[in-house]
């Protein structure tokens, strides 16, 4: 399972920043990551860590900077599993020497398609920002077919500011010029941008004023045609009666 040649929007919108050691040294500090997102990280952490059971098998989708997998790995070491996809060989190399003593699957592999194993939970952490519509789709539609029956997938990502918050406009022109596809998350809620969505129970939790939000969808046991169902011969059971 290995893809090596990245989408043509990371070549062009973020192969600099992730494909240069350097800067990802810069970024990967925890200093920079909690300016990066505002004071949000420890509260976006552990509002996610909520999501993750001890005794999950989990999978990331795309590697992140600062402690977010250090977390996630720490809550499910002893009883779970953690893999992780990426894109990028120079992200997967730096990871292979941060997380040297771990106990985690790094795998160069785009998620936009399919693959066959099943997750208790899956994670988009700060990712579907940088994903166009058609490949954030094709990549929700995949996690998705992939979770266990009553598991969850957990996105925390961008929302749109409150009309208050200082930092709307300022982040909004920020958006438009260096993370094109960010601004669909402030237009849209996350379900819409994929298929599957009829499926699946949605949670929304916001951060920062509306900056930021954790979704989380939860795989109905039961479809909505099977609740129809159960319902009818329900109600025709208390009329007989």
């Amino acid at each position: 399972m290995k893809q090596k040649k990245l989408p043509p929007y990371m070549q062009i919108l973020f192969n600099k920043i992730y494909d240069n050691p350097r800067i990802c040294g810069v970024l990967d500090d925890n200093r920079i990551v909690k300016l990066t997102d505002f004071f949000a990280t420890e509260k976006l952490i552990k509002d996610l860590l909520r999501d993750v059971p001890k005794n999950a098998h989990v999978l990331q989708i795309g590697l992140t900077f600062g402690k977010q997998i250090d977390a996630v790995y720490n809550k499910v070491q002893k009883q779970g599993k953690l893999d992780i996809f990426d894109l990028s060989e120079t992200q997967i190399k730096r990871a292979a020497q941060k997380y040297a003593h771990h106990n985690m699957t790094i795998t160069n592999y785009n998620a936009a398609l399919p693959w066959d194993e099943k997750y208790d939970v899956i994670i988009c952490y700060n990712l579907l920002r940088e994903l166009p519509l058609k490949t954030r789709q094709a990549v929700m539609d995949n996690l998705l077919d992939n979770l266990t029956t009553g598991g969850k997938a957990v996105f925390v990502d961008y929302a749109e500011p409150e009309a208050w918050n200082l930092l709307k406009y300022p982040l909004k022109w920020f958006n438009r010029l260096y993370r094109p596809f960010a601004q669909s998350l402030w237009q849209e809620p996350i379900e819409n941008f994929c298929s599957k969505k009829d499926q699946f129970r949605w949670q929304h939790t916001y951060y920062h004023g509306h900056m930021f939000q954790k979704t989380v969808a939860i795989r109905k046991i039961l479809s909505n045609e099977d609740v129809l169902k159960l319902t009818k011969m329900f109600n025709s059971t208390n009329k007989k009666s």
